[in-house]
């Protein structure tokens, strides 16, 4: 065989073996506090939300922070808003009712959902009420489980919440962890959850951003490929939390 023939051999085999890695399948996740859509600029604009969503390319967006037919945000339904918007299906779970209107989180995708179900968390102290927001998907011939949540503001209130969160864990299925935490990656209620999860926005061998309260975690199901926050002057004042965004795969 000649060196012409050899390297194109070679090089043969070195694209096939990319298009076989490409080929494997990864999921996108998006983690997002919006603060009700209103930035730090004091703009209420969902418009603004959407394009830094749509940046992401993601094929499940966790959103916190939404409102439902409330007067503060001039009774905009705020799922239904984004399902038209992003041409995504959203599945909204209600944690809070008051003026009329709701409040609590929504999950949206356009992957095929199985089922769903929202579960209120322990709320000790009677302040605002919170709850878990489970979707299950079909994503890889397989189903998972994304659990969306927004813990309390109070250390032992978290706690609470995330032994509850713990316990509607599904050992049968891949699970994914996304949400406002309020607390960092070394407090207690993050432990719990890194006790059966791993965090999929720290590198292994990279340091821990200790004050940042919005997490993914993922179960031993997934490798994750990257981890990375959206940091741009549009996400800067669309809200005043940054997006997350993590991609796995399959292990």
């Amino acid at each position: 065989m000649t060196l012409a023939k050899i390297v194109g051999v070679a090089l043969a085999l070195g694209v096939a073996g990319c298009a076989t890695a490409a080929s494997e399948p990864a999921l996108t996740v998006l983690t997002y506090n919006i603060h009700h859509a209103a930035g730090v600029d004091g703009k209420l604009d969902l418009e603004r939300i959407a394009r830094v969503i749509e940046s992401a390319k993601a094929d499940v967006v966790c959103l916190q922070e939404m409102d439902r037919n409330l007067p503060r945000t001039n009774h905009e339904d705020f799922p239904a808003w984004f399902e038209k918007r992003l041409g995504m299906k959203a599945v909204f779970g209600c944690n809070y009712r008051f003026d009329g209107g709701e409040y609590g989180v929504a999950t949206l995708t356009k992957l095929p959902i199985v089922s769903s179900e929202n579960t209120a968390l322990p709320n000790p102290k009677k302040v605002e009420p919170r709850g878990c927001l489970r979707v299950t998907l079909k994503w890889a011939g397989r189903e998972v489980d994304v659990l969306n949540t927004h813990l309390g503001l109070k250390g032992p209130e978290r706690e609470e919440q995330a032994a509850a969160v713990v316990k509607l864990m599904d050992a049968k299925r891949p699970v994914i962890l996304a949400g406002d935490m309020n607390e960092g990656v070394e407090a207690p209620a993050l432990r719990q959850f890194q006790a059966v999860l791993h965090d999929a926005l720290t590198p292994p061998d990279g340091p821990k951003d200790v004050k940042r309260i919005d997490h993914v975690l993922v179960s031993d199901a997934f490798a994750v490929v990257e981890g990375r926050v959206l940091e741009n002057d549009e996400t800067k004042v669309a809200s005043d939390h940054l997006p997350r965004v993590v991609t796995a795969r399959e292990r």
